[in-house]
């Protein structure tokens, strides 16, 4: 056969090319078969829930952040809800603003800048101008409150989209502003109660799914689920927040008056141990961009002759003094290995004072000897006993343990001036801690500031107080008390000023000497009780670096007497009806 006769030779019509071609056709229509069953059978679920996520846009619901309240009820911190206003740039190109007749009188940005101005207080010029791009979402305005919201909701515009959320607010201001602490931005708690309880107050948020069309718009009547948000839960103080106020003003005038760097007043309830007030002086309404410190909490001090009740408590609980033991007090000592002569505040010849009159005087000669009785090693861990070197466990973020050297590490002059409330630092809330336990009949209850919780299911929980302790005698404390009595009521006592009209009250004072950026400086220190035949309350007051009349007896003192003055008044605490029985301050 020629080459061009196979060329166009006829088509093969065998039975055999006839049966591969049906092959393949079978093989073709199968293949198609087989990919619609595995289309619609097996990957439909899959398919559907991707063209349905391409086609759907998730929001988040807030939660409302829990409420923190003092111990009544009153809120310091709660949460309103608000909205933030937004616009789809591409949507709103599609708007057209009609009137009751259907007739159309606006179209666009424009029209609905001229719509919105006036209710978010932006120009229309300016308003106009954030609605022009291809964004879909562009904020106009955030935190509208509800009632601008629904307004806006009421026009109707296409394109204007908004999202709920939550503003946080405080109703008291700069009412325990530290201790309630602040929240930033992103809603999370960055100091005081805000922070410690972030977890707890934030609740959980939820989700809402709608369907959009392609140019981003939400569709009318299109498929929405929503997840419900979980609500934080609610925190209430022990604080009483009236007298919170008061106090506060009351100390801030006084670190002004005395041109302080920083005060602290606490006021515990004895026999709880819960606080009542912690004020720091210069406290602000929350602001998370100036966070603020507890300083009751977190800044440590040399608490001065408030530090000798301590001695006196350890001496009279081993025994080795009586609240009448005589000593010869003289005016200077010089100790072998103190570095150099340790002297009283005032000049003054040999005096024989008894254990009263020394901590009625505040003699640190005086204290020296008493201290002395008392092994080293029994009063250091008297002092730890009583809560020293140590977190209390208050329910806030960065209490610091103060400072104090192990005791192996205490020699020379540090032995001695430890004695008289130097060479070691305690915080606001250390020292009322001890206070409360002295006037508790020796017993130390842990200070705490939470009263209880709230879930969102409306579960409360109380607070449960660590175990208390019995860190000294009731009869050792009791005498104790009447000591501190002498302190205000003795003619040579350095807390004549913290008197309180018809009350009587147990009181130290204490001057320490510090360094403040390497200059001299001070920490006026008061601490006591009222009333003092049956204590209620302990309270502390301390100015920080006072650079104006800074003796405790000019400036914490008085400041003492104020807030305990406004303390029984706002509680409602009777007035003393007995008279004082006081140990004699000479022999």
């Amino acid at each position: 056969m020629s080459r061009l006769q196979r060329i166009f030779k006829a088509p093969d019509t065998s039975p055999h090319r006839a049966n591969w071609m049906s092959g393949l056709l079978f093989l073709g229509f199968a293949f198609c078969v087989i990919q619609l069953i595995v289309i619609q059978v097996f990957q439909s679920s899959t398919l559907a829930s991707e063209g349905e996520r391409v086609r759907t846009a998730v929001s988040e619901i807030g939660a409302k952040r829990g409420e923190i309240l003092d111990v009544n009820g009153v809120v310091l911190a709660d949460s309103v809800q608000a909205y933030h206003i937004a616009v789809n740039q591409k949507a709103i190109t599609t708007y057209e603003h009609k009137d009751d007749n259907g007739n159309v009188v606006g179209r666009g940005p424009a029209e609905a800048a001229k719509q919105l101005s006036s209710l978010l207080g932006i120009s229309q010029a300016e308003l106009g101008g954030m609605m022009l791009g291809d964004s879909t979402y562009v904020y106009l305005k955030k935190n509208v409150d509800a009632v601008t919201y629904r307004e806006i909701r009421k026009l109707d515009i296409t394109g204007i989209e908004w999202e709920a959320v939550f503003d946080r607010t405080y109703p008291n201001g700069n009412t325990a502003g530290p201790i309630v602490g602040a929240v930033n931005a992103e809603g999370d708690g960055v100091s005081g109660l805000e922070a410690y309880f972030n977890n707890f107050l934030q609740g959980t948020s939820g989700e809402e799914a709608y369907e959009i069309s392609p140019n981003g718009a939400v569709m009318p009547g299109g498929k929405k689920v929503t997840k419900e948000p979980q609500d934080g839960g609610s925190v209430r103080t022990t604080l009483h927040a009236d007298l919170q106020h008061l106090v506060q003003d009351a100390l801030d005038a006084r670190v002004r008056k005395h041109n302080a760097d920083w005060g602290v007043v606490v006021i515990s309830d004895v026999s709880t141990g819960r606080i009542l007030v912690l004020a720091d002086s210069g406290s602000t309404t929350p602001n998370p961009s100036k966070p603020q410190s507890v300083m009751g909490v977190q800044a440590p001090y040399e608490p001065g002759s408030v530090g000798k009740v301590l001695t006196m408590a350890s001496a009279l609980e081993k025994g080795t003094t009586t609240p009448t033991t005589a000593y010869s007090v003289p005016y200077s000592i010089s100790p072998a290995d103190a570095g150099g002569p340790i002297s009283d505040y005032h000049e003054h010849g040999t005096e024989m004072m008894t254990t009263t009159g020394i901590l009625t005087q505040s003699s640190n000669v005086g204290t020296i000897e008493v201290g002395e009785q008392v092994g080293d090693r029994d009063r250091y861990d008297f002092m730890t006993k009583m809560g020293l070197n140590q977190v209390t466990g208050i329910e806030l973020a960065g209490e610091s343990q103060g400072i104090m050297r192990d005791f192996d590490a205490i020699r020379g002059r540090d032995r001695y001036t430890m004695m008289f409330g130097q060479s070691y630092a305690i915080t606001a809330i250390q020292q009322n801690q001890f206070i409360q336990a002295i006037g508790n009949r020796g017993v130390m209850i842990a200070p705490r500031i939470i009263d209880s919780t709230t879930d969102s299911k409306g579960r409360t929980e109380k607070t449960v107080s660590p175990q208390p302790k019995q860190v000294m005698s009731a009869d050792r404390s009791k005498e104790l008390i009447t000591m501190m009595e002498s302190v205000v009521m003795d003619k040579q006592g350095t807390g004549q000023l913290a008197k309180v009209e018809g009350y009587r009250v147990a009181v130290k004072t204490g001057t320490a000497d510090i360094k403040v950026n390497g200059a001299d400086a001070v920490v006026s220190n008061t601490a006591g009780l009222v009333p003092a035949e049956s204590p209620r309350l302990a309270i502390s007051v301390v100015l920080y670096n006072p650079r104006v009349a800074g003796l405790s007896s000019d400036a914490a003192a008085p400041l003492w007497s104020e807030v305990t003055t406004e303390a029984v008044r706002n509680l409602g605490i009777p007035a003393s009806t007995e008279s004082a029985q006081l140990y004699p301050t000479t022999p």
